[in-house]
């Protein structure tokens, strides 16, 4: 089987999936979280990334993507179908920034564009437990981040290829519902929404 035949396949699913949802994101923060702390989804455009607080002070950002596309700066035609329709190599990235402490400075983080900030709020636990997730991927023995300037972010290998169904907006969907917040719908085009939580009861 050629290497992008199943991508081919399961594109006109992955696309009527997508119409059906409106490619949006309609996020539902939970109602009452235990011991809670402020996080952020910043809107980039076409990507999302995601802000969480540092134990000592500061955020942390980290955004997901193809290696080809982030790292390497592949932005040509090929490059993006190819990404699109097979699987490729991808990177997950971060910034440490201890300096940051108001959500007025979030936009120092985002070199690449700002075009949304949605404040949410987690649990300080949830939190703790998918900061410590990501960063096991920096702590691997032999990996030595790649820095990108045009996103000020270290990137390194992930585990799982990049592709339709795994892209950036999705992957950062997931990330959000690890934090007990509830994403509803395809955000592949980065396009959130956020609703109102149910009544504690």
């Amino acid at each position: 089987m050629r290497p992008g035949a199943a991508g081919f396949r399961a594109l006109p699913l992955l696309l009527a999936a997508l119409l059906l949802s409106g490619c949006a994101g309609r996020i539902v923060p939970p109602s009452a979280p235990v011991d809670p702390v402020d996080i952020y989804l910043l809107d980039h455009g076409r990507h999302a990334s995601l802000v969480l607080p540092r134990q000592g002070g500061g955020v942390v950002r980290y955004s997901y993507g193809e290696w080809g596309w982030y790292v390497e700066g592949r932005r040509h035609l090929p490059a993006a179908v190819s990404a699109m329709l097979w699987p490729t190599a991808s990177g997950l990235g971060r910034g440490v920034h201890e300096e940051i402490d108001s959500p007025h400075d979030l936009h120092r983080l985002a070199p690449e564009g700002l075009v949304g900030v949605y404040p949410l709020q987690a649990e300080a636990a949830r939190v703790a437990a998918l900061r410590r997730r990501l960063d096991a991927h920096f702590q691997a023995e032999g990996v030595t981040p790649t820095y990108s300037a045009e996103f000020d972010l270290e990137f390194v290998p992930y585990p799982r290829a990049y592709w339709l169904s795994h892209q950036s907006n999705l992957v950062v969907a997931q990330w959000l519902r690890r934090l007990g917040v509830e994403v509803k719908g395809v955000p592949w085009l980065s396009n959130w929404r956020i609703e109102a939580p149910p009544e504690a009861p």
